[in-house]
């Protein structure tokens, strides 16, 4: 049977490609790193009993340390998550409901997304290091000769040195990422910190004037990524193109995702596409493979979700912000990309009109129809062209250009058997099999 199955040995000795170090803090500085005596006073100050530590997969192996420290002076036990059901920057609710938590202290980077708030939070941000005296030096040499507004803007693992940043220009202004009043749309940014991908978003969600950023002693000027504005165009067509479309829940924790949900059920609906609704936690290729009818996904997630950059899926995955250029005829001329929902489309839920145009696809050179949904007696879908033609449609009917579409039920003709013994074994190699 070997011949049909692979070495264990390769099973076992696979490594995970894993881009952070996992964390290794000495005991003698986990109360610092973790600002133990912070949490401490957050949870007795508000009494909360049941407190849930949430982890990204790099500072797990750091838990049971922080989970001992916050125990021992509590005197109460704290619960620590495992895995998260979707993004780890997220707080992950469903994981913490699973015990009825009061509270949830969320540990290492997070995200821009505007959490629902269903449960209290606090936030723990890591603590890297930062040459300060090179830094200032730097600045103050390279925009010595600038008079307008300059905005210093501190990314998370660097905010407990916000305090020692102070510059001798007046124009210079030192903010944190995490400010809810952070315009800086007419300024030029100086941006502090290594994450590329928040990086990336920074500058779709808030748009400044001019983008710097500064890391390991070296500043350069930030310029967007041209391939994903591009691919933007091959994207709207595609979903132009589709006619069955899945929504992928992909957030339970950032707010309005119920909105933007809807929003994107009626487009679809004012278009004639049918959609179906799929909730399989973390988005994978095998997961969504199993829904090969789906010609593109929409996912509803995280703005740092590194998925919608991904070559790997059999289907194309697209932002709220495609579908409403795609098929939003009342689309705002303003409306700049940005994968984070809540900074465009997430309130504007009534000025939706379909494409009522007929075009040819750039992709395929088929003519396009708009087409109407309207549903009969049967609940079927009857979609409507714009020429008056009526196309029966329905949700399984895919299945009917499947070369194998499920079990034969033969229901009244399958004679009726009592129970006998079944084969035993193991899949690799069954009791009653020949061996090769």
């Amino acid at each position: 049977m070997a011949q049909f199955s692979s070495n264990e040995a390769v099973s076992l000795s696979k490594t995970i490609n894993n881009h952070k170090q996992l964390a290794n803090t000495p005991d003698e500085h986990i109360y610092d790193y973790y600002d133990i005596k912070k949490c401490i006073y957050w949870i007795q100050s508000n009494e909360y009993k049941k407190v849930c530590l949430q982890f990204p997969d790099y500072l797990l192996p750091d838990s049971p340390k922080v989970a001992n420290h916050l125990q021992n002076e509590l005197q109460q036990t704290v619960y620590v998550l495992g895995d998260t059901a979707y993004e780890s920057c997220c707080i992950d609710y469903v994981a913490a409901a699973h015990i009825d938590a009061d509270a949830v202290i969320h540990f290492g980077p997070m995200c821009f997304s505007q959490p629902t708030c269903s449960i209290p939070s606090l936030f723990i941000h890591e603590k890297h290091k930062l040459n300060i005296e090179e830094f200032l030096q730097i600045i103050n040499t390279e925009f010595s000769s600038i008079t307008d507004c300059i905005i210093v803007v501190i990314d998370s693992p660097l905010l407990h040195l916000k305090d020692n940043i102070c510059f001798n220009q007046n124009n210079i202004i030192v903010k944190s990422i995490t400010d809810s009043d952070l315009n800086v749309q007419e300024s030029t940014v100086i941006y502090v910190g290594e994450n590329d991908r928040k990086l990336m978003n920074f500058n779709f969600i808030h748009k400044p004037k001019q983008l710097y950023y500064y890391y390991n002693g070296n500043l350069s000027s930030y310029d967007a990524d041209l391939k994903i504005l591009k691919r933007r165009y091959f994207l709207i067509e595609k979903i132009k193109d589709s006619e069955t479309v899945g929504i992928i829940v992909g957030t339970l924790a950032i707010k309005n995702y119920l909105k933007i949900i809807e929003r994107m059920k009626k487009l679809l609906k004012l278009n004639g596409k049918k959609f179906y609704m799929i909730s399989v936690g973390k988005p994978t290729v095998a997961k969504l493979a199993n829904f090969p009818e789906m010609h593109v996904y929409i996912l509803i997630g995280c703005a740092m979700n590194e998925i919608y950059e991904s070559r790997d899926f059999y289907r194309p995955i697209v932002t709220p912000y495609d579908v409403e250029v795609a098929l939003n005829s009342n689309a705002s001329t303003d409306l700049k990309f940005s994968y984070d929902f809540n900074s465009s489309i997430a309130h504007d839920s009534d000025n939706l009109a379909a494409t009522d145009k007929s075009d040819v696809s750039l992709i395929s050179g088929n003519i396009r129809y708009n087409s109407e949904i309207k549903m009969n007696e049967e609940s079927r879908l009857v979609l409507k062209e714009s020429s008056g033609a009526l196309i029966e449609s329905h949700g399984a009917g895919f299945l009917a250009n499947r070369s194998w579409t499920g079990l034969e039920q033969n229901l009244g003709q399958t004679e009726v058997m009592l129970a006998v013994d079944g084969r035993s074994g193991i899949a690799q190699g069954y009791a009653n099999e020949l061996e090769l």
